[in-house]
Order: structure tokens, then C-alpha cells, then sequence
């Protein structure tokens, strides 16, 4: 598989999903499950913990929940996943949504469509996210939702702020889901981090809601959530120590989901 840097950290988040959902905690992920089963990849060497894969099954499951939320809330949706890996998002959420297009590099998506299929209501586009094609590409409903998951901190300030005004010349109001590494986060990745085992490197960081703000003016946050849910079916010792370590506030201060809304 010939995939750049940044695209194999793809395998990190869908080893976590696989993995948790094998264990039924935190997520249902079977298409993650069977991809990890068939794909030709050596997991070992990402040396993943049981704690990051917890966790990164968390950030995909409270995404899918706002995500849930935007389904029930406006009809006629088209949500755009950008940067999508290998992710079964589609599959997990809602099926009320009017279509859904899953962005990645051409290198990614034909790994992709070994395990997934287009059809009327869903596509997969082989594209840069900076680029102009995918944008060119897709045919957009009254309302949208964007999707970056583990996208954001290895763009450039530069890349986000072309991207954003690329999207808003193109398709004009949209709603922009993602989650972002803190400017400390970023720096702390370098030291200890997954990405560093496929020699990826994290670039951009917010600190608050401001600071994504400055990308472009036509932005208006609307929430920010944590990476946090309900883990009662942890034993208590697992609980203390994944509360306390991944779940508390120093983890907070690190990584955090965003909401905003990129207007006309």
C-alpha cells in the first residue's frame, strides 16, 4: 500500500474501533472489525495501548452522536466526510440523511472501495481535501454537514484557511463537525504520540474557540464537547485509571470537538 505519512495514521483510529467493538465497549463497529480481519497491514508495529484505543473509540462515537443530531434536526441533509480513512461512519449513524460523500487520497479510496460500494445515496471521491476536485465533484442539498475526524492537526493554518474559503465559495452555508489538537497537544504529539510510529506530524492547534475563528470571517462558533462518555461497563480499576488519564481535565486541556457554522 503506497499511502503518505499522514494517510497510515489512518490505521491507528480504525485498530481502536475494531478492537473496542470485538470487546463490545464503547462502539459497534463490524465493518471495522472485518477490514482489520482482511487488510494487509502489520497492526503490531503501531504498539497501540488498550487506553488510546478506548479513547479514540470515544471521539468517534460522541462524533456520531452530533452527527445523529444533525440527521434528526435537518432534512434533506448531505453530509461531507472529509479526510474518512477507512471509518464506517455512514454505516453507524442514522440512515435518514439524503446523501453522504466520503473524501480521501485516491491511494486511500481505492483501499477503500475494496471494502465498501457506492451507491445512490452514498460515494466515495479520491481527492485531497485542499484540492478544488472533490468540490467540483459533489451535488450539495439546502443543508450541510462537513466532517473532519483527525483531519484538522495535520493541515497547515495556511491549507484551513484556503480549504474554508474554498468550501464557502463553493457550497456557500455549511456546518463544520471536527476535532482539533490544542497548540500544547501539538507540541506534546511530537514527543509521544502514535503518528510518530508512521512518521506523521501533527502541524495546527486551537486553544479556544477564537482561534479557529481567525480563519475566516464568515465563521460563527456554535459549541465545543469533550471527548467523554458513559463508561460503566468498564471494571472499576479501568474506569479509574481511563477517567483520571484520558477522561479528566488534563486530557481536556489537550483535545476537544468542535462546532461551528461557516455562513453565506
Amino acid at each position: 500500500m503506497k499511502l503518505s505519512n499522514e494517510s497510515k495514521t489512518l490505521f491507528i483510529p480504525l485498530l481502536a474501533k475494531a478492537t473496542m467493538s470485538k470487546n463490545k465497549l464503547f462502539i459497534n463497529d463490524p465493518k471495522a472489525e472485518e477490514i482489520i480481519s482482511e487488510i494487509d497491514f502489520d497492526f503490531k508495529k503501531l504498539k497501540q495501548t488498550k487506553w488510546l484505543s478506548m479513547y479514540l473509540s470515544v471521539r468517534a462515537v460522541v462524533l456520531d452522536d452530533i452527527c445523529n443530531k444533525y440527521i434528526s434536526t435537518y432534512s434533506n441533509l448531505t453530509i461531507i466526510h472529509l479526510g474518512c480513512g477507512l471509518d464506517s461512519r455512514y454505516l453507524r449513524v442514522n440512515q435518514n440523511y439524503k446523501n453522504w460523500y466520503d473524501i480521501d487520497y485516491e491511494s486511500v479510496i481505492n483501499i477503500r472501495k475494496k471494502f465498501y460500494n457506492n451507491n445512490y445515496k452514498y460515494q466515495m471521491i479520491g481527492s485531497s481535501v485542499t484540492a478544488n476536485k472533490w468540490l467540483d465533484m459533489i451535488e450539495v442539498t439546502e443543508n450541510v454537514l462537513i466532517i473532519a475526524e483527525g483531519l484538522t492537526m495535520y493541515l497547515k493554518e495556511e491549507q484551513l484557511r484556503k480549504l474554508l474559503s474554498r468550501i464557502n465559495t463553493k457550497l456557500g452555508e455549511v456546518y463544520l463537525l471536527f476535532d482539533a489538537y490544542s497548540k500544547i497537544g501539538v507540541k506534546l504529539s511530537k514527543v509521544k504520540n502514535p503518528i510518530n510510529k508512521v512518521n506523521a506530524e501533527a502541524k495546527y492547534g486551537i486553544n479556544n474557540k477564537n482561534d479557529f475563528l481567525l480563519l475566516n470571517n464568515k465563521l460563527e462558533y456554535i459549541n465545543t464537547h469533550l471527548i467523554k462518555k458513559d463508561n460503566n461497563e468498564l471494571d472499576s480499576y479501568t474506569k479509574i485509571i481511563f477517567n483520571n488519564l484520558y477522561c479528566g481535565k488534563l486530557a481536556e486541556t489537550f483535545h476537544k470537538i468542535y462546532e461551528y457554522k461557516l455562513k453565506k
